[in-house]
């Protein structure tokens, strides 16, 4: 007879406090050996070594990826599943944090928190390991690669129809912008829509004490990166939330040297699923018109991306509920929809699904964000990810109709 969900709830609580050395291990490996998006071979290797310790069978990668899942299946519903997600990958940045577990591989750092949500999933899969008689669904637990770089691996997923059978979905996000040990919920909309904007603009270089005798594309490029501006200050509705932001620029090799080109990039964001074709539009069309008023040619594509994060109102409930039970009424805190992106999306279009935030920043410590060479989130909360992710499969079928 399955236990009371209080009764699980506790059990899950406690098992996952009593895992936090062993889960903190496992994120201090992935730290010091972090690998960037659609190259975390080694990352995956030994995730599936610790699961195979765990008893677990992984499935083989999604063809041509290092991502992979691998089911608990129930004994009371083998057919049916709740999907916790983590994604695997690590950035370009070269971390500057002074600590034992510092990255190890120049360049790269888990400077976004996939180290500590793979590290989360690894101790669910633990706690659950042990509950599988008591499961009212099975588990699917998906380690995603490449959530970093478009086109993302979430797609992989779901086109493989591995989110077929699945209930409803659900994955942790760590945030400095919560208070260390809260969870952030909203429900519909919580992370933006992204695109993508790549221009280089070309005009002819020669000496820099010559101008005239040049076609100069810096100030061609610095025209066009100010006239974007305008999409959002003086095209997008104020009342709608947009983000046209360019964070590359590359040009010249000598102080006395024009260029013959000028390349940047950036992204752009929105919430309006509808207005993302006109904002590809608009950029293109500034770009272009802009470099050819300086006499310069512009090759620039805006291409949008991930899809916008909409939390399932009975999927946050569902959520709302375990945590609750877990920690206590005070646990959640409401939080405001956020510009940033996540692949995690393509999960939420396929099935309902739940996507949260773990504070990871201590009362009183500096607040350095998401991708900053010095973050470092509050390690003595992660259990409480693995918790919750625990708790899904006995608390989610009360919300998701098997129907739907």
């Amino acid at each position: 007879m399955t236990a009371a969900p209080n009764d699980i709830l506790k059990s899950i609580a406690e098992r996952a406090q009593a895992l936090d050395p062993w889960i903190n291990e496992k994120r201090q490996h992935l730290h010091r050996n972090p690998e960037l998006s659609f190259a975390e071979e080694k990352t995956a290797a030994f995730v599936r070594a610790e699961l195979e310790k765990l008893g677990y069978s992984p499935a083989a990668a999604i063809p041509g990826r290092h991502g992979f899942h691998v089911d608990l299946v129930a004994p009371a519903n083998p057919d049916k599943f709740v999907l916790l997600r983590a994604d695997m990958d690590a950035l370009p940045i070269q971390e500057e944090n002074n600590v034992p577990f510092k990255s190890q591989n120049p360049g790269v750092g888990h400077l976004c928190g996939h180290d500590v949500h793979t590290s989360m999933l690894l101790g669910a899969a633990g706690i659950l390991k042990d509950l599988r008689d008591k499961l009212p669904v099975s588990v699917r637990f998906v380690f995603q690669h490449a959530e970093e770089v478009e086109p993302g691996g979430a797609q992989d997923f779901v086109k493989a129809g591995l989110t077929d059978d699945v209930l409803g979905c659900f994955g942790i996000h760590v945030s400095p912008r919560v208070e260390s040990g809260y969870f952030g919920v909203r429900a519909g909309e919580a992370m933006a829509c992204v695109g993508t904007i790549k221009a280089v603009i070309r005009g002819r270089g020669g000496h820099g004490a010559a101008p005239h005798e040049t076609i100069d594309p810096v100030p061609a490029a610095a025209a066009c990166i100010l006239n974007l501006q305008n999409i959002v200050a003086r095209r997008i509705p104020p009342q709608e939330p947009a983000v046209v932001s360019v964070t590359m620029i590359h040009a010249g090799t000598a102080s006395n040297v024009i260029p013959n080109e000028v390349s940047f990039g950036g992204t752009f964001r929105s919430f309006n699923m509808d207005r993302i074709p006109e904002m590809e539009r608009m950029i293109e069309e500034i770009v272009r018109d802009t470099a050819k008023a300086y006499g310069c040619v512009a090759e620039v594509s805006a291409i949008h991306s991930y899809p916008p994060v909409v939390n399932d109102e009975q999927a946050i409930e569902a959520a709302r509920q375990a945590l609750t039970g877990l920690f206590g009424e005070t646990v959640c805190r409401p939080i405001e929809k956020s510009m940033g992106a996540e692949d995690f999306a393509y999960f939420g279009i396929a099935k309902p699904s739940a996507f949260l935030f773990l504070g990871v920043l201590p009362n009183g410590e500096t607040f350095y964000p998401l991708h900053h060479p010095n973050f470092l989130p509050d390690d003595k909360v992660f259990w409480k990810g693995s918790a919750l992710l625990a708790s899904m499969p006995f608390v989610a079928p009360q919300y998701l109709s098997t129907t739907r």
